[in-house]
């Protein structure tokens, strides 16, 4: 029998809705989803700890030290590292196999590395530069063998910067240093896959189009030259939009006396 006119025309319409919508985007929604989280303190927020500085007169006279940075409005933590561990070699997704920006920058500026903490992905490369009037050195800290340890005077003003390939993902953040200026530091995470990110300024971490399924993530902060926050932190990832909600971390975690 055949059908109604108006039925042909939806049906029709359906088709050609089906039709329209990228393979991609039907992947997307059936195997991938988003994911937020946010790192909070739980308890007293801990002083900041003033980093004296007499050695280099253009430096700023009183640092704050940036080991530990917690939000006084909402007790965000701020650089906490979340990452699926390159042992696990997570699948990924198409749109995020490669880096859209192959060069990262590590600037030097009154005395700070800036960024603090990033991650790198070893399809990028690392261009150290400084903005000061005056020697740094930058002394990079890889737990691979195949990430060969640099040790580089970096001359003042130089924007062009210094050129770091790291070729292998580390299993943790590493640090990198500036020996003529002790208190200066940075982490760095290495991984060759899309998924590994830092707490923002509000303790607030999101990824994007991970895989779904059951994901396990290492948490770790650089805190007393490192501590795990969570050594493995399972998220069941459902298709779309995820929220993992507030991780509440135990402030006797930032006690020195504790490790």
């Amino acid at each position: 029998m055949a059908l109604p006119c108006f039925r042909r025309r939806a049906t029709l319409a359906l088709s050609l809705l089906a039709c329209a919508i990228p393979l991609s985007s039907l992947a997307y929604s059936a195997d991938w989803g988003d994911l937020t989280v946010q790192f909070v303190l739980d308890g007293d927020i801990p002083p900041v700890a003033i980093i004296d500085n007499n050695k280099e007169a253009l430096c700023a006279k009183a640092i704050d030290s940036e080991e530990l940075i917690v939000n006084k409005d909402n007790k965000g933590i701020a650089n906490v590292f979340v990452f699926i561990p390159p042992t696990k070699k997570p699948a990924v997704h198409d749109s995020l196999k490669s880096s859209k920006v192959k060069e990262v920058v590590l600037d030097q500026e009154k005395c700070r590395f800036i960024p603090h903490a990033f991650v790198l992905r070893t399809d990028q490369t690392l261009f150290v530069k400084s903005n000061d009037e005056f020697n740094h050195n930058t002394r990079t800290n890889p737990l691979k063998d195949a990430n060969a340890p640099l040790n580089v005077i970096i001359a003042p003003k130089d924007r062009k910067g210094v050129e770091v390939k790291y070729r292998a993902a580390e299993s943790l953040p590493t640090e990198i240093k500036c020996d003529l200026h002790a208190w200066m530091s940075a982490r760095a995470l290495v991984i060759d896959h899309p998924y590994g990110a830092i707490s923002d300024k509000d303790g607030k971490v999101k990824f994007e189009k991970l895989p779904a399924g059951e994901v396990e993530f290492r948490v770790w902060h650089e805190f007393n030259s490192g501590l795990y926050v969570e050594r493995a932190w399972k998220v069941t990832v459902k298709p779309g939009t995820n929220d993992a909600g507030v991780i509440k971390v135990p402030a006797d975690k930032f006690k020195k006396d504790k490790q």
